[in-house]
């Protein structure tokens, strides 16, 4: 009943309601101060179970369709530790499933107010916070070559019966530079596994992703990528956004959390140190691959036949990595809450024309989940018909 009051809730949006309204508790506990900084997943994640949020999931889940369902039936943070055929792995999801859970991710109180929560981030966003260069990070404790790469050792879900099969990438990092310039993209695309080396990488023709593909290919080149999964929620944020002009996604999660991001340096590119796992690797010149069907966030299986086709080279990854995706499709799921969130913000880009930019701000601010899933089923169908 709380979580069905907290949805009402949700799509009212009063200024001044608290956060912590899912769970009254999270009022009488000091944990989750401004001075709290859940700069790592793990340590989100900790935030998240002394605050009362986070449920441990125990009995055993299968990773195909098992824990999508769970996702999208919950709305909580769930940490599964029982998955079938993936003995003492772990998989996070629902990390931001409500504002509160945002709050917490970017060192707020557990009884701040959406208005103040807003106010303070826009605050925030005037200063940029450089990354911070580390030597070494936990990332290292686990190096797998070229030749030993098998990136089904790790628990991808098969997140909806819809989906053609399973997605590495939900809620986690594409990271390159543009071979002109040298400016970093840091992006979140849909990656479908292909092989224990191979995956998609499904970018729109309008973003900053494809333009760096387009660049390598004019120069006959491969394109250098990093995959970073499991990094600070505040990077995956960033990610998601638009980025401020003069800013990178860097600079924009150092913003938001406060604190630098540290990163390590992998030869093309820098990445996110305390991430869980990372997997350098390359997209292919002048090749294109089907990716999907995949259940999409406005509700509906789609797919992508100019997808980039992406191939792992080196993976690292901390001891016992806790995998972090996320399942998307339902109203007011994870995806939803983060883009209302930087609605706020004015940080939402679809690539899209005006017309669609201006209805799905509107939408967004206002959390009309529904409504903008009506909408994005409305216009496909419409692009379909021609």
């Amino acid at each position: 009943m709380k979580e069905l009051l907290w949805q009402t809730h949700a799509e009212e949006g009063p200024e001044n309601a608290p956060l912590s309204k899912l769970d009254p508790r999270l009022l009488l506990e000091p944990y989750g101060s401004a001075e709290v900084r859940a700069t790592d997943l793990r340590a989100f994640i900790d935030v998240l179970e002394k605050a009362g949020r986070l449920l441990r999931v125990r009995e055993r889940v299968d990773w195909k369709l098992g824990i999508g369902r769970w996702t999208r039936a919950r709305h909580r943070p769930l940490l599964f530790e029982n998955i079938k055929g993936y003995r003492k792995q772990q998989v996070f999801t629902n990390g931001l499933i409500d504002p509160g859970c945002i709050a917490l991710a970017l060192g707020f109180g557990p009884g701040t107010t959406w208005a103040r929560l807003i106010g303070e981030t826009r605050r925030r966003l005037k200063d940029p916070v450089s990354p911070k260069m580390t030597m070494l990070g936990p990332l290292m404790d686990n190096v797998i070559p070229s030749s030993a790469i098998d990136l089904f050792q790790f628990p991808v879900p098969k997140w909806s019966q819809y989906d053609g099969g399973r997605y590495i990438g939900t809620w986690h990092l594409n990271i390159s530079r543009d071979p002109e310039t040298g400016d970093r993209n840091v992006g979140v695309y849909r990656m479908q596994l292909l092989g224990s080396k191979q995956a998609t990488i499904s970018a729109s023709k309008g973003s900053d992703f494809a333009r760096h593909v387009a660049r390598a290919e004019a120069k006959g080149r491969e394109l250098p990528v990093a995959v970073a999964i499991g990094a600070p929620e505040a990077l995956v944020m960033a990610a998601g956004a638009a980025c401020p002009k003069g800013m990178d996604e860097f600079e924009l999660a150092g913003a938001l959390q406060q604190q630098a991001i540290d990163v390590m340096d992998c030869g093309h590119l820098e990445v996110p140190a305390y991430s869980e796992i990372v997997i350098e690797g390359f997209v292919h010149p002048n090749v294109r691959v089907e990716d999907g069907p995949y259940f999409d966030y406005y509700g509906r299986p789609n797919t992508n036949r100019d997808a980039f086709l992406f191939e792992a080279t080196r993976v690292m990854h901390r001891d016992d990595p806790i995998f972090r995706g996320c399942a998307i499709g339902t109203p007011g799921a994870e995806d939803h809450q983060l883009f209302a969130f930087l609605a706020q913000l004015k940080l939402v880009d679809f690539h899209g024309s005006r017309l669609k930019q201006k209805v799905h701000n509107f939408l967004w601010k206002r959390r009309a989940f529904s409504a903008l899933q009506t909408v994005g089923k409305w216009s496909a169908e419409l692009r379909k018909r021609g």
